[in-house]
C-alpha cells in the first residue's frame, strides 16, 4: 500500500486479501472490548487505520512526523505532526498505542517503547504490527533498497529480537504471532498492476500452505502486549 495516497479500509483490498492477515481479527476482538475507547494511532500516515477503528466504532488520535500524511488523515479524525520518540501528549491519556510497520524506521527503539508505555493508561495495550527478516527475502531486499517510499529502514527485527524489545520495555506480551512468507508481495502487485487482483484467491491458497510449512521464514508479525 503507499501511505502516500488517501484510502480508506475496505476500499483498497479485496475481502479475500484480509483473510491471510490474522491480526485484525484480534485487533477487531481487542478494541471491540468493553472500556477501549482511546486510541492513539502511532506512525498513521494517511489513516488507513484510523477508518477501520472508526468502522468498530472506535475514534483515534493520529500522529506522523511527515505534514503530507497527516494532511491525507486528518480525513479519520484529529491528526498532529510530531515525533513517535516524542509524543507531545500527557501521561496514561489512552487505553491502546497502534504502531504499525512504523518501528523499523524509528532510530531509537527503546525511546520509542519508553514513550508508547509513557502514554498508556495503566494496563493498556500496546498493539505492535512489524516487518521481519525471518524471511530471507526481506533481509536481502533490505540490504540492496534500505529505504521503503523514502523512509529509512533504521531498526531490523527478527520475531525473536521484537519480542526482546518489547519485553525489556516493560511490556507483558499476551499475543505473538508471525504471518505472511509471501503475501506481502500481494501487498504491492495488485497495486501496481490492478489485474493481479483477479489472481489474489490463488495467492491466498498458496499463503495459507506456505504459513504451514515455513512459519518460521515469515515476513511479517503482531505483538499485544500489555503495560
Amino acid at each position: 500500500m503507499d501511505y502516500r495516497k488517501p484510502v480508506t479500509f475496505g476500499e483498497n483490498w479485496s475481502p479475500s486479501r484480509y483473510k491471510v492477515l490474522p491480526y485484525f481479527a484480534v485487533e477487531k476482538a481487542l478494541l471491540s472490548q468493553e472500556g477501549i475507547e482511546s486510541i492513539l494511532d502511532l506512525g498513521c500516515a494517511n489513516g488507513w487505520n484510523m477508518s477501520r477503528f472508526a468502522q468498530y466504532g472506535r475514534s483515534s488520535v493520529g500522529l506522523d512526523v511527515v505534514p503530507e500524511r497527516v494532511g491525507l488523515a486528518l480525513t479519520h479524525g484529529p491528526v498532529m505532526v510530531a515525533s513517535g520518540l516524542q509524543i507531545p501528549l500527557a501521561d496514561e491519556t489512552f487505553d491502546v498505542v497502534y504502531v504499525q510497520h512504523v518501528l523499523h524506521h524509528i532510530g531509537d527503539v527503546n525511546q520509542a517503547m519508553r514513550e508508547a508505555r509513557r502514554v498508556l493508561k495503566p494496563g493498556g495495550y500496546l498493539f505492535l504490527v512489524e516487518t521481519i527478516e525471518d524471511n530471507p527475502i526481506i533481509h536481502w531486499g533490505r540490504r540492496l533498497y534500505p529505504k521503503w517510499l523514502g523512509d529509512e529502514i533504521n531498526a531490523p527485527f527478527t520475531f525473536q529480537s521484537l519480542q526482546t524489545a518489547v519485553s525489556e520495555a516493560q511490556f507483558d506480551i499476551m499475543v505473538a504471532e508471525p504471518y505472511s512468507v509471501l503475501f506481502w508481495m500481494w501487498e504491492i502487485l495488485p497495486d501496481q498492476f490492478p489485474f493481479f487482483e483477479r489472481f489474489t484467491p490463488l495467492a491466498v491458497a498458496l499463503e495459507k500452505q506456505l504459513i504451514r510449512y515455513f512459519r518460521n521464514q515469515s515476513a511479517h508479525c503482531f505483538l499485544v502486549a500489555r503495560k
